[in-house]
């Protein structure tokens, strides 16, 4: 499946050769790239109905970080570890070892649809590198984010899969998990550098249980992201049931695994409690409780109707591709609703 960038009429925006100018650094961009070339800001209009983290936030994610700011953990993890000394050599490994997605390509394309879905303010860079397992995820800030994929995701996933994937992880930077997560990835392993680096290795267990716990709660809210850009339950089962006989080591027969109908022994549920994320059917039981519910549908509305306000801002006809006032929501030439 292709994945539409805004839902607007592409081949009638490359016929008009509409371009918007960045407000950050004044280059034009094609309006249908959605954020600029150059400096990565955004392009499309704000408004009231941009997704918010309230929108699709796990209860339990949000409530485990505010208690844990609240009692001082988080402040004092930021404030006296050397984490901008470990970013910056994880960028150092990307430059070497990884490749960066620039436009014009699918994955560029797929994580631009993605941002713009979510609101989001600038646009991450994406990274595509061999760890040896299909995972991903993301560190920096919200105004510098990176988004890491490994090389055996790429060609495991479909694209409705691999936008799923993206999508997970942009949630993660619209909920400003990004500094926190990088503690607690440190903390279970999930990135190849030692935790003894940063001097994770002195903290008390409650503290790391702690942090470890609210990490997997916020990979239910990301895994919502996920949901919400695909808009079906369908994508996310196949998306997780590939990761989980992936990471299986592919002993489960492809045939007959079907993530829904699986348990978890108690030998993992007490191993979980030493990981970054859940186990992948406890993660699809949740996020399969999200699917139809209020709050997802309201979600969805807002994306809808987000993407009707962009279409009415543009100043071509999504349908016949004549060019049109903005402040006209019907086409002066084919007379159709632009929203």
């Amino acid at each position: 499946m292709q994945v539409s960038l805004s839902g607007t009429n592409s081949s009638a925006l490359d016929r008009i050769g509409l371009n918007l100018r960045c407000q950050r650094c004044s280059l034009e961009t094609p309006e249908e790239l959605i954020f600029c070339l150059r400096c990565g800001s955004g392009l499309a209009p704000r408004s009231g109905y941009d997704l918010t983290i309230d929108d699709f936030a796990y209860g339990p994610d949000r409530d485990a970080i505010q208690m844990m700011k609240a009692t001082g953990i988080l402040p004092y993890l930021v404030k006296h570890l050397a984490l901008a000394d470990f970013e910056n050599r994880l960028c150092s490994k990307l430059s070497s070892d990884g490749r960066k997605i620039t436009y014009p390509s699918q994955l560029d394309e797929l994580l631009r649809h993605s941002a713009n879905l979510f609101s989001l303010d600038v646009l991450p860079e994406l990274f595509v590198i061999d760890f040896g397992q299909p995972t991903a995820f993301t560190f920096g800030s919200e105004n510098q984010a990176y988004v890491v994929i490994d090389a055996s995701a790429v060609t495991l996933l479909s694209n409705p899969e691999l936008t799923a994937l993206i999508s997970h992880e942009l949630g993660h930077i619209k909920s400003g998990h990004m500094l926190y997560h990088t503690l607690a990835e440190l903390l279970g392993g999930g990135i190849s550098f030692s935790a003894s680096y940063l001097g994770l290795s002195i903290l008390s267990l409650p503290v790391r249980l702690a942090l470890l716990s609210w990490h997997r709660q916020s990979e239910v809210t990301a895994d919502r992201a996920g949901l919400l850009a695909v808009n079906d339950i369908g994508v996310i089962k196949s998306f997780m049931n590939k990761l989980a006989l992936r990471a299986s080591g592919g002993l489960a027969s492809r045939s007959s695994y079907d993530i829904e109908n699986e348990k978890v022994g108690t030998l993992e549920s007490i191993s979980e409690l030493l990981r970054t994320h859940p186990a992948y059917v406890n993660r699809f039981r949740l996020v399969k409780e999200f699917w139809g519910n209020e709050q997802f549908l309201t979600a969805r509305k807002k994306i809808e109707l987000r993407l009707g306000v962009i279409r009415a801002l543009i100043p071509v006809c999504r349908f016949c591709g004549a060019s049109k006032p903005v402040s006209e929501l019907f086409c002066p030439n084919c007379g159709r609703c632009q929203t």
